[in-house]
């Protein structure tokens, strides 16, 4: 009869345990989904901002979407520039995938342990050690208090750590990014592609184990080992980037040719490439009313590896990250040309990549 009873309390304390710990995430959940971030970036070198958490978002009694500073903030310097940008979303930031994750591993840990704990006051309980009884809950009691500033510290940090942390990163679809390969000396070129996410389309197909094999030429043409010629290879992917938007351009829609026409010259792109870049991404620029464009460098490279060989001689890639808004967006410029080698130090092999994403 005593073993059928602790069996009993066994398996009641496993289904108590674990319906916490499915009302706990389901509110965790709710909470993590519904909590964003306001960050204001601030340089603090070239390439990365400094940001600063300055308050969140939150529903009003009234339903609407308001801001509260956090403590120590002032409100009339952070609202307006989260005023600003609302619309397009440049200011929020949700808890990432990785961060939520963390938050609730933590929580079912905690669960499970206050779970083992119960069962041992069960035990005690059923042994009648009563004197020891006011020392077992006053255990328990701390237990749950050290839990619970656990899952909130984690939380808060989560809440509070650099948003453009690599893993915490947003995926974003990379579209159209194209590669061009010039040679002097016509040979073989293999390219392989190592990055984190996924290929949602590549054109001709690349190979998983030996990416692209082509045969390059001094006019940019590709010819692969049927004897298909190609302009450029594609490929487009789903991926997580750091988008640094500490610096960049503030541009009407009516005036994305002018500045791409003049931006794409000081990256390293010939007209040619320039216009299929122009071509490709002004449809999607030119109706909105500005456009916030950040050339990704550094970031984008470390990022996206291409592995080609042999060794090119040049190296050129332009990647632009961007979102629309309906008002003017103060930023600082970026020094376009010190990003890529000028035309003129084309030589013996060249890469020459392009692409871009829609961060709105």
């Amino acid at each position: 009869m005593t073993d059928r009873k602790n069996i009993a309390a066994i398996i009641c304390c496993a289904v108590i345990t674990l319906a916490a710990i499915a009302g706990v995430n389901s509110f965790l959940r709710y909470c993590i989904k519904n909590t964003y971030v306001i960050v204001q970036s601030q340089s603090s070198s070239q390439h990365y901002p400094n940001p600063e958490v300055v308050g969140e978002l939150y529903t009003d009694e009234n339903g609407e979407v308001a801001f509260r500073p956090a403590e120590g903030s002032r409100t009339e310097t952070y609202y307006e520039p989260w005023q600003q940008t609302k619309n397009s979303g440049s200011a929020r930031r949700q808890l990432g995938y990785d961060s939520a994750e963390l938050i609730l591993s933590v929580a079912d840990i905690a669960l499970v342990g206050a779970g083992i704990f119960g069962y041992v006051i069960y035990r005690q309980l059923r042994e009648r050690y009563a004197r020891d009884m006011v020392k077992m809950f006053a255990l328990y009691g701390i237990y749950f208090v050290v839990s619970a500033a656990a899952v909130f510290g984690v939380y808060t940090y989560c809440r509070n750590k650099d948003p453009n942390s690599a893993k915490d990163s947003k995926c974003f679809l990379f579209n159209a990014p194209v590669i061009y390969l010039y040679d002097d000396q016509s040979r073989d070129v293999s390219v392989k592609l190592d990055m984190d996410g996924d290929l949602t389309c590549t054109y001709p197909t690349y190979q998983p184990d030996t990416g692209w094999t082509v045969k390059a030429s001094p006019d940019g043409t590709l010819t692969d080992s049927n004897g298909r010629q190609y302009e450029y290879l594609f490929w487009e992917a789903s991926a997580p980037l750091p988008i640094d938007l500490s610096r960049g351009f503030c541009v009407k829609g009516e005036d994305t040719v002018a500045f791409l026409e003049k931006a794409l010259s000081d990256l390293g792109l010939s007209d040619t490439e320039a216009n299929t870049f122009i071509m490709y991404w002004l449809p999607k620029l030119e109706n909105n009313p500005y456009n916030v464009i950040s050339f990704q460098t550094t970031n984008y490279q470390e990022a996206f590896v291409l592995d080609v060989s042999p060794v090119p001689d040049t190296v050129i890639r332009v990647n632009m990250a961007f979102y629309g808004t309906d008002e003017y967006v103060e930023i600082e410029p970026q020094d376009l040309a010190s990003m890529n080698p000028s035309l003129e130090e084309r030589k013996g092999l060249t890469v020459v990549e392009w692409g871009g994403e829609d961060i709105s």
